[in-house]
Formats: C-alpha cells, structure tokens, sequence
C-alpha cells in the first residue's frame, strides 16, 4: 500500500442505546477510528433544533415583492 491509498477496514463493530449510537472501524494498519452519533431524530448539538437560531427562521423571504 501507497501513502496515498487508504487503509483497508478490516472490522467494523456498532453499538446502539437510549444515548446514542456509538461505531468503531479497526484498519489493516491498526488504527481504531471510533465515534458516536445522537439517538434518531435528535440533533448533534443543543439548541440546534431551535427555530429562533437557525438560518432559515432569520434569513429574509428573497420572492417577497413589495406593494
């Protein structure tokens, strides 16, 4: 293997609860990528949900005509 081709994924191991579902990917190299995502349907981060801090709720209406 090159230094520009990426390791083959040799094992991959997933584990799902109430907090989450977290993953691990073990490399022909050795190396353990590990991470965790938040439960279906809820969001990465706090308040990122929220109406009143997204983007869209203070972006203005671009198709608005004015009288």
């Amino acid at each position: 293997m090159t230094q520009d081709q990426e390791p083959e994924v040799v094992a991959v191991w997933h584990t799902a609860s109430a907090v989450g579902r977290h993953f691990e990917e073990l490399l022909a190299d050795g190396t353990v990528y590990a991470w965790t995502e938040p439960p279906l349907g809820e969001t990465y981060y706090p308040g990122e949900d929220d109406p009143t801090t997204t983007p869209s709720a203070t972006a203005p209406l671009s198709h608005a005509r004015s009288a």
